[in-house]
């Protein structure tokens, strides 16, 4: 091989490879037993320096959000808005390139607010290897269409060949029906927990979380919370300054005060439980939360020993006896909180808590909101309360 035949074959494949242009630069200058000639060390010198000298250019980030007829709009736009808005801020180097495609195979969708949009893509366009990012958006199919074999095996797959991959709201669904979140943690809308639970017992499953990030996997509570995602994204690829700027241009919270629990229905009287003996037990429950309550006591009040009680009570409410009271005493209380003006420390006396301290406590720990805080948000009342203390 010639002296420049040699020079272009090691300088081919390099070309558009910075770092590996900057090592052959330094063997080439520094190595003292060099097997290359003179000319040939004269020859790559002053082709990779101008390479080196260029300014790099930054790549798009490049993002796919599949959606599908009656998906949420505010699960497709919040995110989308999120990636537009970090890209204002970076003018002129937008970092984001999204893509709107069909899970459906059909050109246009229909989301639930009964908007027709036209999608960039549709799912047998997808190439996988061309994308960073792949978002799930969530909808009142996503539980269905989560069971089409089609879809589930194009994600399975798809999602080996994407470095990231998230989940807006019941978008969570077709994650863990694809399997990639066997052990690990993840999210979604409240109103879907049981149902998620009882279909994917392998996933851990945290309900209250806004949104999870377990490997490159990230799934974000219901709805707007999957902005609340959107900006951690923008963070991981932006920085801090930009993901708190883009926040602050949509109005919207950096990091949300609380966790999704906080939005979820208070239940003032749960399922009635099918079993007489249990459900006297439930009854109980409900009727005394201001008491001390045992659970010696309450399988006493069902005729049955205290294993017994608490295996067949768990069985059918899936929580064990106390857990269950506690959750109880918990439901009240926000049920208390938004449609009474009783002050805390009534509202603790009628709880069964011993103090409004420890059910400010308890409060906090289950719902990672103050009381007061979420009376101020939820309650059908507009004045001022009396002091809470």
């Amino acid at each position: 091989m010639g002296c420049s035949e040699f020079t272009n074959s090691l300088l081919k494949p390099l070309s558009l490879d910075r770092s590996k242009l900057r090592g052959l630069l330094l063997f080439v200058r520094f190595e003292p037993f060099s097997v290359l000639s003179a000319t040939t060390t004269r020859r790559i010198i002053p082709a990779i320096q101008p390479v080196l000298a260029a300014p790099m250019t930054q790549a798009f980030i490049e993002i796919a959000l599949l959606a599908y007829d009656d998906a949420n709009a505010v699960d497709v736009f919040g995110p989308l808005q999120v990636l537009a808005s970090a890209n204002e801020l970076l003018e002129p180097k937008p970092r984001y390139r999204t893509r709107l495609v069909s899970l459906q195979n059909k050109p246009q969708i229909t989301l639930a607010t009964q908007t027709r949009v036209l999608c960039d893509a549709q799912l047998h366009d997808l190439e996988p290897a061309t994308l960073d990012t792949l978002i799930l958006v969530g909808g009142t199919p996503a539980p269905i269409l989560a069971q089409d074999q089609t879809i589930i095996q194009s994600l399975q797959a798809w999602l080996p060949q994407v470095r990231r991959v998230a989940s807006v709201c019941s978008g969570a669904f077709f994650l863990a029906a694809t399997g990639a979140l066997n052990g690990r943690r993840a999210t979604t809308h409240w109103k879907r927990y049981a149902e998620f639970r009882a279909r994917f017992p392998e996933v851990h499953l945290d309900i209250d979380a806004l949104f999870t990030q377990d490997g490159k996997y990230s799934c974000s509570a219901g709805v707007t919370a999957g902005i609340d995602l959107s900006l951690q994204l923008v963070q991981e690829d932006c920085g801090q300054r930009i993901a708190l700027e883009t926040a602050r241009q949509m109005v919207a919270f950096y990091h949300r005060p609380g966790g999704q629990n906080q939005f979820s229905s208070p239940v003032n009287g749960r399922h009635e439980l099918q079993h007489p003996a249990l459900r006297k037990a439930q009854l109980y429950i409900h009727q005394h939360l201001d008491q001390v309550l045992e659970v010696a006591q309450l399988a006493d009040l069902a005729a049955m020993s205290v294993r017994n009680f608490s295996r067949q009570f768990s069985a059918e409410t899936g929580l064990a006896p106390s857990r269950y009271i506690a959750q109880v005493r918990l439901d009240q209380v926000r049920w208390l909180l938004e449609s009474s003006e009783l002050p805390l420390a009534k509202i603790a006396q009628h709880c069964g808590f011993p103090s409004s301290e420890i059910l400010r406590r308890k409060f906090i720990q289950a719902l990672k909101v103050a009381p007061a805080d979420y009376r101020k948000r939820f309650s059908v009342y507009s004045e001022e309360f009396a002091d809470e203390s």
